[in-house]
C-alpha cells in the first residue's frame, strides 16, 4: 500500500511497535493512520444429522478449491459477528435455517499476503430444506456418515479432520455467554468453557 485509503497522502515506513510500518504521518498532514497488515476472517459450520450419525458438507463451486469438498461456511463481513456469518453463509450455501451451539475449533494462518483466520461453529438446523441443485458457490450438498467421509478424496484435510472429530464425539464446545459492552458498547458474545 502506497497511499492512505483514508486521506489519499502517500504513506511513509516507519518503525512502529518494533515493525516497519506503512503510516500516514500527521506531522505532514496526514491523517496518522497505520497499515498494520491484511487479515480475512472465515467461518464454517459443523452441522449434524443425529439420527444418521451424518455430517453436512459441500462441494466447491468457485475457486480456491474448486470441486473439493468442505464444511459449509465463508467470509465475515465487516458489519457482523463470527456467528451471525456462519448462520448465514449456512444458510445461503445449503438452504438449512441453523442456531449456533457453541465454538468448535479455530484456524490462523499468516499467509505471505494476508493473515487468514477461520473460526467454527457446531450449528443446529431449525428449518429449511436442504438445496439439491447446483448453484454458483455449490456444486452439491449432502449428509455423510464416517465411513463416507473417510473415503473422499477430494475433502479438505481441515474439514476431514473436523468432520472425522464431529461424528467421534471429540469435539469440546465453548458455549456463548453475553458480556456487556464498555464505554456505550453493545454487549458481546464471549465463548467459554464449562469447566469440565
Amino acid at each position: 500500500m502506497r497511499f492512505c485509503p483514508q486521506c489519499g497522502q502517500r504513506l511513509i515506513s516507519y518503525t512502529i511497535e518494533g515493525r516497519e510500518r506503512p503510516h500516514c504521518v500527521p506531522e505532514q498532514g496526514g491523517c496518522g493512520f497505520i497499515d498494520f497488515g491484511h487479515y480475512s476472517l472465515g467461518v464454517g459450520g459443523i452441522v449434524m444429522k443425529r439420527d444418521t450419525a451424518a455430517i453436512l458438507l459441500i462441494q466447491r463451486n468457485q475457486e480456491p478449491n474448486r470441486g473439493y469438498w468442505t464444511l459449509p461456511g465463508g467470509f465475515v463481513e465487516s458489519n457482523e459477528t463470527t456467528d451471525a456469518a456462519v448462520v448465514r453463509e449456512v444458510k445461503e450455501e445449503t438452504g438449512l435455517h441453523c442456531v449456533v451451539v457453541g465454538l468448535a475449533g479455530f484456524r490462523n494462518r499468516p499467509d505471505p499476503d494476508v493473515n487468514t483466520s477461520y473460526v467454527v461453529f457446531l450449528l443446529r438446523i431449525r428449518g429449511g430444506q436442504l438445496i439439491q441443485e447446483t448453484t454458483e458457490e455449490i456444486i452439491q450438498a449432502g449428509f455423510y456418515t464416517l465411513a463416507q467421509v473417510q473415503t473422499m478424496e477430494q475433502l479438505t484435510p481441515l474439514s476431514r479432520e473436523l468432520a472425522v472429530a464431529a461424528l467421534t464425539d471429540r469435539l469440546r464446545i465453548l458455549h456463548a455467554i453475553t458480556v456487556p459492552g464498555l464505554h456505550g458498547l453493545p454487549p458481546v458474545t464471549l465463548f467459554m468453557g464449562d469447566g469440565e
